[in-house]
């Protein structure tokens, strides 16, 4: 037989797989997290400073698991070496410039826990912006490392970093509430985040919803009305293998639900919100998952 021909009908193994969809998902959800930390020394808002090293805590070791699943997916771990060393690194790759920024921002966020734990608003707000800055900067580039794959025709839009970002700071949000929310059963009465500051966090993560939609619409028409690849993907892969993530988890349960929670009388109850926290944090994995193996199905088994 000739050999182009078995080549050709090869199943090649999906190059990434469930531990990059989790990774891009902890890094998203530690951005998120960090944003809201920010929110008292570094933007002002005086009222949630209480509850900024918890989240910028949190933000921390979402982080930290980042590198262990990265290297852990390489199959040969020692090669993440070749992304450090001078002679390798390159200006012009997002993967670059990744492994810098996952370097620096845990570190910088550090600081940052420890001027707030010392109370020091000057650097506490110095650091911090420094630290927003790489925090956005962390997902982005997992945004445009997805983007620039024009043979991947799901991941190849100008969108995506948008996507990532906005799934970012939602699921951030509520993985956020929910530890909030445990550690008010286990903490005294004097050291509890008030509920009110919680349900005001809650209409953010609505917010963000809302954009989330907006963007994934502007895609669908994409899908929908573009090329003859696109209409594929759209039909063979989002409606077709990856149904339950794309329309079920991300936008039934992650999308749709949350926000009918969060624009009725539910909002102002405590289990409203934790529902709602979870449905979205669920619904932004469900994202990951066919961003990640969905974009390079019709490439694998096509």
């Amino acid at each position: 037989m000739d050999e182009s021909v078995i080549i050709s009908n090869v199943f090649h193994h999906v190059a990434w797989g469930t531990t990059i969809a989790v990774y891009f998902w902890l890094v998203g959800a530690s951005a998120g997290s960090f944003v809201v930390s920010s929110f008292g020394w570094v933007f002002g808002i005086k009222r949630y400073k209480p509850l900024a090293l918890s989240a910028s805590v949190t933000a921390i070791i979402l982080l930290l698991l980042v590198p262990i699943l990265l290297i852990w997916d390489l199959g040969k771990p020692l090669r993440f070496i070749y992304l450090i060393l001078p002679s390798y690194w390159h200006a012009t790759g997002p993967m670059s410039w990744g492994t810098v920024l996952i370097m620096t921002y845990p570190i910088a966020m550090i600081v940052y826990s420890y001027f707030v734990i010392k109370n020091n608003e000057l650097w506490a707000k110095i650091i911090g912006i420094l630290s927003i800055v790489l925090a956005l900067s962390t997902h982005w580039y997992t945004g445009v490392v997805m983007e620039l794959n024009p043979g991947r025709f799901l991941n190849h839009t100008a969108l995506a970093p948008l996507l990532f970002l906005t799934g970012a700071f939602i699921s951030g949000i509520g993985l956020l509430v929910l530890i909030l929310w445990v550690r008010n059963m286990i903490v005294s009465a004097a050291r509890r985040i008030e509920w009110s500051l919680i349900y005001e966090m809650a209409q953010y993560m609505m917010y963000g919803l809302v954009f989330d939609a907006f963007l994934l619409f502007l895609e669908f028409m994409q899908s929908i009305y573009g090329s003859q690849n696109e209409v594929m993907g759209h039909e063979e892969v989002l409606l077709g293998v990856f149904r339950f993530p794309y329309l079920w988890m991300e936008i039934v349960f992650g999308l749709i639900v949350p926000f009918v929670i969060l624009v009725s009388p539910l909002k102002r109850t405590r289990f409203g919100v934790i529902v709602a926290s979870i449905l979205v944090a669920v619904g932004v994995y469900g994202m990951r998952i066919w961003w990640v193996m969905g974009g390079q199905y019709l490439q694998t088994f096509y």
